[in-house]
């Protein structure tokens, strides 16, 4: 069987990071595989830091990119606390109900308003 060429998508900060990244990518139907999470029992303070390489098949570099830089934008607009149609109050920046699963709707009542379920 042919090897597919390997590309390095990123280093990553931290192992959280790693993982996250990892999941989301893996979640998109990416292979992803991390290098540098294998640290030794010392840690950084001896061995100096360890770069956390997320690492990608070629072919998916540029989806790969794109998730990434879109995981990483700052949110255009931050989602108040809002009433559901199902009469939940959502917490501020969840997008969607913990109670019904609906989703955030731009003109969803705000928590608070005259008109909200009481």
């Amino acid at each position: 069987m042919e090897e597919m060429p390997m590309a390095r998508l990123m280093v990553a900060e931290t192992e959280v990071d790693a993982s996250f990244y990892k999941a989301a990518l893996e979640g998109s139907g990416i292979s992803v595989f991390v290098s540098g999470m294998e640290g030794s029992v010392f840690g950084a303070a001896l061995d100096g830091p360890d770069e956390i390489e997320i690492i990608v098949y070629q072919k998916d570099l540029e989806a790969s990119q794109a998730i990434i830089a879109e995981l990483d934008e700052e949110p255009e607009n931050e989602i108040p606390t809002w009433i559901c149609s199902c009469g939940a109050e959502v917490d501020e920046g969840f997008g969607v109900c913990w109670s019904c699963g609906g989703e955030y709707d731009a003109g969803a009542k705000p928590h608070g308003s005259d008109n909200a379920p009481g």
